[in-house]
């Protein structure tokens, strides 16, 4: 079929003429029609179809629910329409009207029309024409009304079901993306399906309303245990639909994020059931000691002024333990140290005003600790996306050419140092290959670790490989543990503002970093712009690179 032809052909016999209904058996009341082919596009809604919404008061025109969705389109344009839309003849004696299958129908001509923009043929509809419903519109009205108000829609739990049995059938590859794209799916979500399948109801409820497709209802089951992950998520989502760029950026972020803070609890859950089983008390954490009985061992000393480790102290009745607010690791403690002998260090707040001003230097450590978690999350997301970024198809972009040339041909001093201290482990990681010098000494590495790779990569190819050893440059040097700290190195903002223009998401983290850092440089420059320029090299600070 060709967008020239107009007319359906009809199912026909061997002999040529139409295929009518056959006669229905006897005592068995049957209708009048005939299946055939139609073309989408002649058809019209029947005006007693139950879902042609009619004009009301101001002739304005209720909701229109027969709008075919995304999956449905998908499916149509896919395979076809497998089911047959229900059709009648109209009052000019030509055009035939939908019953019902509106929603089918539009979903038909958006495919048809997607195939002649291709230069493709497209595909018909199948149909059953009512003809003995010709005139009659009470009738006509009614098998509408009944086809739409006893059709029940599948549960979200019997999609997951039926996509994740899908998922587990012995069919090639092929086969099963081709399904996948049937449903509007990507392989992908066909593979989380048995992992979506896992969620509770309840849950389940919640992300379609947050539209949710499988791979993220997969993610929402690794992390649900996470006190808000849900909402977390849901963000993180908003935030990338927000974007419209395809990318799942702040997504990968927040799971990184949940990801560390199950690990944590988990270390948590374990060290308290250790405890537990030792018989050791585990107590709740307080924010000032100073009018308890009890006190952190790090407070107290013995009675000749030594320091009491916690072996020491195990023999102790008041020996106790709590969970330290920012790492999992127990803190030791005297529930009396009065009682039991002990005293306290000398440097130890008296009072709650001294008390006060330790929780202030305290506060700071806890602030580095958070942020020195949030910078590592973000490593590990910002490496995948290394990983990706160093397997796309076609040449690189013109930044990454500039990046690598300009890094490569000895103008940085941070690739001469990574050289020294060359990490085949990250290289190989963002190749996606087994690192060459795993298990091997410093003193044992081998000469030409990427040889046989370079060998075989096409020419087209080889940008790959330069970029992921610079990648591996910057990641080693330029953003250490630290490199968030004090003044950023130049080399870090650079590296940052790289990875943003490949279509990298910046964490939060990551992007007030950088922030930061450009804060500093045009500081430094207003600076420099105002002592004598023979004076300018000593005023400006070193700030090329930074090792971990």
């Amino acid at each position: 079929m060709t967008a020239t032809d107009t007319e359906a052909p009809l199912a026909t016999t061997p002999a040529g003429d139409p295929a009518p209904t056959p006669e229905p058996p006897a005592g068995i009341e049957g209708f009048e029609g005939t299946f055939t082919w139609v073309d989408p596009h002649t058809l019209v809604v029947d005006p007693y179809n139950h879902r042609n919404p009619p004009a009301t008061a101001g002739d304005t025109r209720v909701e229109d629910t027969t709008e075919p969705d995304a999956e449905l389109i998908a499916s149509v344009c896919e395979i076809g329409v497998q089911t047959p839309l229900l059709l009648r003849p109209q009052a000019d004696g030509k055009t035939l009207g939908i019953i019902f299958g509106q929603r089918r129908s539009k979903a038909a001509v958006i495919a048809a029309q997607r195939a002649i923009a291709e230069g493709r043929t497209f595909r018909l509809v199948p149909a059953i024409i009512r003809s003995d419903l010709r005139g009659v519109n009470d009738t006509a009205l009614t098998i509408s009304l009944i086809e739409n108000t006893h059709r029940k829609a599948a549960s979200a739990r019997d999609n997951i079901a039926a996509v994740q049995q899908l998922a587990l059938m012995k069919i090639s590859k092929t086969r099963k993306a081709k399904h996948a794209r049937t449903l509007g799916l990507t392989i992908e979500q066909v593979q989380a399906a048995s992992t979506a399948a896992k969620l509770d109801d309840k849950s389940i409820n919640q992300v379609l309303a947050y539209d949710f497709d499988f791979v993220e209802m997969a993610d929402l089951y690794e992390v649900e245990s996470v006190p808000g992950a849900l909402g977390k998520l849901h963000r993180a989502k908003r935030r990338d639909t927000q974007a419209d760029d395809g990318e799942r950026g702040n997504w990968a972020h927040a799971m990184q994020e949940l990801r560390d803070a199950k690990k944590d609890q988990e270390q948590r859950d374990q060290l308290t059931a250790e405890l537990t089983e030792s018989g050791i008390p585990l107590v709740v954490r307080q924010w000032s000691w100073v009018k308890l009985d009890a006190r952190p061992l790090s407070d107290l000393i013995t009675a000749d002024g030594a320091a009491i480790t916690a072996e020491e102290h195990r023999a102790c009745p008041g020996h106790a333990a709590f969970l330290d607010r920012d790492e999992p690791v127990a803190v030791w403690l005297c529930q009396d140290w009065t009682k039991y002998g002990h005293q306290l260090a000398p440097d130890v707040p008296q009072d709650e005003r001294e008390e006060e001003s330790k929780e202030d230097a305290k506060e700071v450590r806890r602030l580095v600790i958070a942020n020195n978690k949030a910078w590592r999350a973000a490593r590990t997301v910002r490496q995948e996306f290394l990983a990706t970024l160093c397997s796309r198809k076609g040449d690189a972009s013109p930044a990454a050419w500039t990046l690598i040339m300009s890094t490569m041909t000895g103008t940085s001093y941070l690739y001469s140092h990574f050289v020294d201290s060359f990490r085949t482990d990250l290289v190989a990681s963002f190749l996606r290959v087994p690192d060459p010098n795993e298990g091997r000494s410093k003193w044992d590495r081998v000469p030409n670790p990427f040889g046989e790779l370079i060998a075989k990569t096409p020419p087209g190819r080889r940008w790959r490989i330069f970029l992921a050893h610079v990648a591996a440059a910057y990641e080693q040097h330029a953003m250490g543990d630290h490199a968030w700290r004090g003044g950023i190195a130049s080399t870090t903002a650079a590296w940052l503002r790289f990875l943003k223009s490949e279509g990298y998401k910046l964490s939060d983290f990551e992007a007030e970093t950088l922030a930061v850092a450009e804060a500093q440089e045009k500081e430094r420059t207003e600076k420099e712009a105002q002592v004598p320029a023979a004076d300018a090299a000593a005023a400006r600070p070193f700030t090329q690179g930074r090792e971990e």
